[in-house]
């Protein structure tokens, strides 16, 4: 652990974490929730980690999740096949959408509209989940299908406001699809698969990470910004929301903080006692969150010391987080 970073611990996942997403800076607050293995996801304040709700899926493992920018609706993905779409304030189900096999990504559009799924089925030789899948929530029983991957899905992200989609695949690309034509406009083929995508505050900043390699994308001219490496391989990296630092799950269980202008190292520690799964920067910038093996969830601050949500008085509430939350959702 670091001497510095004095993190927050979010208990209540008893399986590895395998995903995180913020919602936009809301009236009241921002939220961060989480998807694991243990057949849960949870919603949780996402300054102080303070638990809001569980949706839960027959205890099947849920691979993915994501929320819309109003924290008002929550969409996950799990190994039951199935993607649900979920009302963030009740818990209750509202929408359950069958697929052939285990959605690996979830996205939701920007106004709640669409949700785009991603399935990934080593187990079958890949030879169902090579189709991206775009669903009118209004009409959730008439996909439109993306074509052209030739393995399964590992992320994907709405951009362009939101009249183009982006995905990574197992198969080494990355791919900018047209959601009013259905065609491809743009691919990259990477020399590892991407372990993590994301779209910057910004609307047109895309960060993936690969290998050892960090790029950043402008999705809007489809051009790459910047190539940077580290002395590791990469779990995920996420970029700050105003493009001051970047910061790097390692394959070696440490976080890495890097200046997004020059690319130096600024900040680096031990961060989980198991392989960590995904990293995300809180829409404020204040705050990082990282997940691991084992129910590991932990907040991070960007500016160590300063006077922030629970860092105001740390010290003095270490264990603030330790009661089990309870289940909210139950629908089938």
């Amino acid at each position: 652990m670091s001497n510095l970073q004095l993190p927050v611990d979010c208990v209540g996942h008893k399986g590895d974490v395998v995903q995180l997403a913020y919602s936009k800076v809301c009236k009241s607050g921002y939220y961060l929730a989480s998807a694991s293995q243990d057949g849960q996801a949870m919603l949780r304040h996402g300054d102080t980690g303070d638990w809001v709700g569980t949706f839960e899926k027959d205890g099947e493992p849920i691979l993915s999740v994501d929320i819309n920018g109003e924290a008002t609706r929550l969409a996950t993905g799990g190994e039951d096949c199935t993607a649900r779409i979920w009302n963030a304030v009740d818990g209750k189900q509202l929408t359950k959408i069958m697929l052939n096999s285990p959605v690996r990504c979830v996205a939701l559009g920007a106004n709640s509209e669409y949700l785009a799924v991603g399935c990934l089925d080593r187990k079958t030789g890949h030879r169902t989940d090579k189709v991206l899948y775009l669903y009118t929530l209004e009409q959730p029983d008439m996909p439109t299908f993306f074509e052209g991957q030739t393995r399964g899905m590992r992320d994907v992200l709405f951009c362009r406001d939101d009249r183009a989609l982006l995905s990574s695949s197992h198969d080494r690309s990355i791919r900018l699809w047209d959601r009013l034509s259905g065609r491809q406009a743009h691919s990259i083929a990477l020399p590892h698969h991407a372990k993590s995508v994301e779209l910057c505050a910004d609307g047109r900043t895309v960060t993936i990470a690969y290998g050892h390699s960090v790029v950043f994308l402008d999705v809007d001219r489809f051009e790459v910004l910047q190539h940077r490496k580290l002395p590791v391989r990469l779990i995920g990296v996420s970029l700050h929301p105003e493009k001051k630092t970047y910061v790097c799950a390692g394959s070696n269980r440490c976080i890495y903080k890097c200046d997004y202008a020059t690319g130096e190292i600024l900040e680096t520690f031990n961060a989980h006692e198991r392989h960590m799964h995904c990293i995300k920067y809180s829409p404020d910038g204040e705050v990082y969150a990282s997940s691991a093996a084992d129910g590991g969830l932990r907040l991070w601050q960007q500016t160590v010391g300063k006077k922030y949500a629970l860092w105001d008085t740390r010290s003095d509430q270490s264990e603030d987080n330790d009661a089990q939350p309870e289940s909210v959702g139950d629908q089938n």
